[in-house]
């Protein structure tokens, strides 16, 4: 039994004889594998690997049982993975939905009553509460595929001409030919009466006129047509000669075990391919199973991989984990079925790194607000920005976030009057170099391509201004939010708002500068350096 048919459709309850679940009663069952926070227990792969041992022919031999048996903890392991992931999705099967496929099922089967559903059922050790799940979670789980495998089927037109030409040959007619014969009955005198028929029809006579006057074949009434044969239809020494003479040619008389045939090449049909509109609807069956299939396979690998899963010494001969992220189970004590289990090691997607590389453009920000006769303020106008972010994903939604930021500008007074010939607004280069560490709060889960985000940050910024001025180190921090684009599992693409204050407490700072004419002056004079910071980069995952 394959894990499509036990996951997708209403096609596993078209009947009400399928397999019983567990009898009722408290069990006490032996867990065999831990997959994430879900468990499979020794019952579920006992009743399972029944109902496939019944499908499957009598007198099974040994190996091929265990090879069932392997094929069943499979189909568990692969179920309990999409089951997580539903609640990760926060996807679950409705009522209503239960509801509608119960109405089917009874309408499928005859069933007009409650009662008479209730005994069908009894009938295979269920009751109506048992159908009930196993439909919830039956639904719950197409879901599940039908959205992170069905939407990257690619159906398109476009993809069917190409699986069109790659298969082309699938769709390949032959070399045909229409032949028209002359037969003359086995006999004293046939082989003569064939040679002079083939002499006549080869004289230019018209070919008609001469299966008239000499043939005895079932074809003399249609003029001596035998339609249209591919390869290997007619007789062996016939079909030889037909494919190899040139349209409007006349054989030499030809002996078979029917007699003394001589044949007339009417028409040539060279091998071509039936056209892509007629061949459509069976490419797009076919593609539409055959890209779901791998689809789901490199879904469940993936799942698979970035699980945590761990195996009880009696599930190890029957099944291993890709990668052994931890010991197999000791012999433990029994569980009930469907008792939580605590994960432990690291979460799901948890343990993975990311760099970005960012540029960005930085604006806004006021050093110095005080004023005198001549300044009414020192500005740092806006500017590019570059940098680098890197992560450490702690939890599927929540990341460690540390960055770098750098921005080269400078410090720009805005004059109240106008200044003296030889006097720039500029008053000198200033670096601002940023280090922050926070947190990082994605929206989504792992798997999704789009991923909104929020993140809090706190550190120091630097401020290097030309070397005849002084160095200043003042605490910063950074809120914002933004988006990720993931292009492939290892790739995507980042863009955000930051707003980042810089707390410069000029009281204590000190910094200045004496000029002739407008004097001394502060120039971080300003509770905060307040600055956005709109940046994109390339994010790469490890």
């Amino acid at each position: 039994m394959t894990l499509l048919r036990r996951l997708f459709g209403t096609a596993l309850f078209a009947s009400l004889a399928f397999a019983a679940l567990p009898a009722t009663g408290e069990v006490v069952d032996r867990i065999l594998v831990h997959v994430n926070a879900r468990i499979v227990t020794q019952s579920q792969l006992d009743e399972r690997t029944a109902v496939a041992l019944r499908e499957a022919p009598p007198g099974l031999e040994l190996a091929r049982r265990d090879e069932v048996r392997k094929a069943a903890l499979r189909e568990l392991v692969n179920e309990a993975l999409l089951e997580d992931r539903a609640r990760e999705l926060d996807i679950v099967a409705t009522d209503a939905e239960v509801e509608e496929q119960v109405k089917r099922l009874k309408d499928q089967n005859k069933v007009t009553s409650d009662e008479d559903f209730r005994k069908a059922l009894e009938a295979s050790g269920l009751t109506p509460e048992k159908l009930h799940d196993q439909l919830k979670r039956s639904t719950t789980i197409q879901r599940v595929v039908g959205r992170e495998v069905n939407s990257k089927v690619d159906l398109s037109d476009d993809a069917l001409r190409l699986a069109y030409e790659r298969e082309k040959e699938t769709w390949a007619i032959p070399e045909k030919v229409r032949v028209a014969e002359v037969l003359v009955n086995p006999g004293p005198g046939a082989e003569e009466k064939a040679r002079e028929a083939a002499t006549v029809a080869k004289s230019g006579a018209k070919f008609e006129d001469v299966v008239i006057r000499f043939s005895d074949g079932p074809t003399r009434s249609k003029g001596g047509d035998m339609g249209t044969v591919g390869k290997g239809e007619l007789a062996a020494a016939l079909d030889a000669v037909a494919f190899s003479l040139p349209t409007g040619s006349v054989s030499d008389p030809i002996e078979t075990r029917s007699g003394w045939h001589v044949l007339k090449v009417v028409e040539k049909l060279p091998a071509t391919f039936r056209p892509y509109s007629e061949v459509k609807a069976d490419i797009l069956k076919k593609e539409q199973e055959t890209q779901f299939q791998k689809k789901l396979a490199e879904h469940l690998e993936k799942l698979e991989r970035d699980a945590v899963i761990k195996v009880s010494a009696e599930a190890s001969a029957y099944y291993q984990p890709p990668v052994a992220a931890a010991p197999p189970l000791e012999n433990q004590a029994p569980a009930l079925p469907g008792m939580p289990v605590p994960s432990r090691g690291r979460m799901r997607d948890g343990g993975r790194f990311e760099i970005t590389p960012t540029v960005g453009y930085r604006f806004g920000g006021t050093a110095s607000t005080s004023y005198s006769t001549f300044i009414e303020s020192v500005e740092v106008p806006p500017a590019l920005s570059f940098g680098m972010t890197l992560e450490y994903a702690l939890s599927p939604r929540a990341t460690l976030e540390f960055i770098w930021s750098h921005q080269d500008t400078e410090l720009k007074l805005n004059y109240r009057q106008t200044p003296p010939a030889g006097y720039s607004e500029r008053l000198t280069h200033l670096n601002v170099d940023t280090f922050q560490i926070g947190g990082l709060w994605q929206f989504g889960t792992y798997g999704d391509s789009f991923r909104p985000y929020l993140d809090f940050l706190l550190g120091v910024s630097i401020l290097t201004p030309a070397p005849q001025f002084s160095t200043l180190t003042r605490f910063s921090g950074s809120v914002g939010g933004g988006a990720k684009y993931y292009v492939s599992e290892k790739v995507g693409l980042r863009l955000g708002l930051r707003f980042m204050p810089v707390y410069l407490n000029s009281s204590s700072s000190g910094y200045g500068y004496c000029d002739p004419w407008y004097g001394c002056y502060t120039y971080y004079n300003s509770n905060y350096l307040n600055q956005f910071d709109a940046y994109t980069g390339l994010t790469f995952r490890f």
